[in-house]
């Protein structure tokens, strides 16, 4: 069941740089939450994103307080070794390729000739790389590289060994999108998760 989910700041001093970690496929080296701040499992798929916390719960959207620390293990949900490093919860959590798809009914218009479905098995195959960019809500997200983005694109190719781990800080208050930056087929303009972040 999809929830919101308010995450108490941390005490601790928040992090001012943006970094990028990829992990070598080890559980142990996925960030905690806790005391460090709040890690979020955000797995892109065609043509959308899940977001988990570290129980495996499924969130509609992530309320964080200004100043928090904050860590986006993010991958491909097509990538079998990535969605392998993953915890336990989170991996037993994440919904199976039939429930993600059906996720696209009513979002993504029907194409003019053939089906949904032909399409997306169509992009698994031709187009089966993914990014994640987190930018303010409200804008274009698929135009245009816009100004105030709160984490720049970061690859989730389908052959990746493990998620890839961005540590920022919740440093601009606002609500944040989840995009896709690349071109993944005919559903690609509407891979978007408008407000999945809430930093108050």
């Amino acid at each position: 069941m999809e929830s919101d989910r308010t995450v108490p700041s941390s005490r601790r001093a928040f992090l001012t740089t943006l970094g990028t970690v990829g992990l070598a496929g080890c559980l142990g080296g996925l960030p905690g939450g806790g005391a460090s701040g709040v890690t979020l499992y955000v797995g892109a798929y065609h043509w959308g994103f899940v977001v988990l916390d570290e129980s495996g719960e499924e969130l509609d959207r992530s309320v964080v307080d200004w100043g928090t620390p904050l860590s986006l293990a993010a991958f491909n949900a097509g990538a079998e070794r990535a969605v392998r490093a993953l915890p336990r919860a989170v991996r037993e959590a994440l919904p199976d390729h039939e429930a993600l798809e059906g996720r696209n009914e009513g979002r993504v218009p029907p194409p003019r000739d053939g089906t949904l479905h032909e399409r997306l098995e169509a992009a698994n195959e031709r187009y089966p790389d993914h990014s994640l960019a987190v930018m303010p809500s409200g804008g274009n997200h698929m135009g245009g590289m816009g100004g105030g983005m709160m984490m720049h694109p970061v690859a989730l190719p389908r052959d990746a060994s493990s998620p890839t781990v961005v540590r920022l800080s919740a440093s601009r208050r606002g609500d944040f999108t989840l995009s896709c930056r690349t071109y993944c087929g005919y559903g690609h303009p509407y891979m978007d998760l408008d407000g999945a972040i809430v930093v108050r």
